[in-house]
């Protein structure tokens, strides 16, 4: 497989370098085996890190030969017999040397196949990742998302951790599937989103086109259509199915937070995450207010003034602690 690699267009082709003709290669290359789009994202991982290509191994067969024809013509001349076993062992020398390169290579692919690519984007900040099936996912602040090398060889299969946003690509042969934690996402090609942090009381699912089968770990539980959501309560481990807005729900891909009567902990938890800071409530205050706005582009210290004409709050802010009380 290695030789079929192009490694000297793949090497321009990071470096912005190719020609048209180079580049049509390269196309041809990746729709010649679905496999390969793998091994070039892998490269590209590599060379993103490292800054470098990683280098093919070719071993050069003709200089072998020529010194192991070199070793058994020369020194003293022995019997026929002894002659044509000398060959024999030679030859059992290549296909040893030979099928360990195959394997060491091989073993290396498998290695990559179960290696993990993992997107992590901090608070604060928010990322879109192109997956190799060409699959778009939006990653919310705090969130991560893993998958491994053989993703979309038999199948997709996702880690989320956080919130995201799929528009995952058809395709009828590979289901798409994303592992959350306790549920599990299972599709063919549609778009929705997942909001599922390790500090949320709930993890919810809703879906803003196509069909979205949600799972436990032993079987699915309901398909789920447009403008539904599927909320798990983690306490109760119960789930209800509700319809919601799937607009305002991943308004946040675009920029733009939006509250719909939001108690004042969500509120919270969303500006933490939105700004990358760390508020402490007050404890008075918990329980007591829900909200309805919307943050686009908003500074964390308008946001707080806009809470403030709604509620009679005063407010504190040292680097990225935040302290957030009643003002009487």
């Amino acid at each position: 497989m290695e030789k079929s690699i192009p490694w000297h267009i793949i090497t321009k082709y990071l470096r912005k370098e190719t020609s048209p003709e180079e580049l049509a290669e390269l196309n041809n290359w990746l729709e010649k085996d679905e496999t390969n789009q793998n091994v070039l994202t892998e490269i590209q991982n590599v060379y993103t890190v490292t800054s470098s290509v990683p280098q093919a191994l070719e071993p050069n067969k003709e200089i072998a030969w020529r010194k192991i024809e070199q070793r058994i013509t020369s020194g003293t001349p022995v019997k026929k017999l002894f002659e044509k076993f000398k060959y024999v062992a030679a030859a059992v020398i290549i296909l040893l040397v030979g099928l360990s390169v195959v394997w060491l290579f091989n073993a290396g692919n498998r290695t990559n196949l179960q290696q993990y690519t993992e997107i992590v984007t901090p608070m604060g900040q928010k990322s879109m990742v192109i997956l190799p099936d060409s699959s778009y996912v939006w990653l919310n602040s705090g969130s991560s998302l893993k998958y491994k090398g053989d993703f979309n060889v038999k199948e997709r299969e996702v880690i989320l951790k956080g919130e995201a946003f799929f528009e995952v690509k058809e395709d009828s042969s590979k289901f798409f599937r994303v592992k959350t934690g306790i549920l599990d996402v299972k599709v063919y090609g549609t778009s929705f989103n997942i909001k599922n942090y390790e500090d949320d009381r709930v993890e919810e699912i809703t879906v803003m086109e196509g069909i979205v089968g949600v799972s436990d770990k032993s079987k699915e539980l309901r398909r789920l259509t447009r403008g539904e959501q599927a909320s798990l309560n983690k306490e109760t481990n119960r789930i209800t199915y509700t319809e919601n807005n799937p607009d305002l729900v991943s308004a946040w891909k675009n920029n733009e937070l939006i509250f719909d009567n939001t108690p004042l902990e969500e509120v919270v938890k969303y500006l933490e995450r939105w700004y990358g800071v760390d508020i402490a409530l007050d404890s008075e205050m918990k329980g007591k207010h829900s909200y309805t706005f919307r943050v686009k582009t908003e500074s964390f210290r308008e946001m707080l003034e806009m809470l403030k004409v709604m509620t009679p709050i005063i407010y504190e802010i040292r680097g990225k602690d935040v302290k957030i009380k009643y003002s009487n």
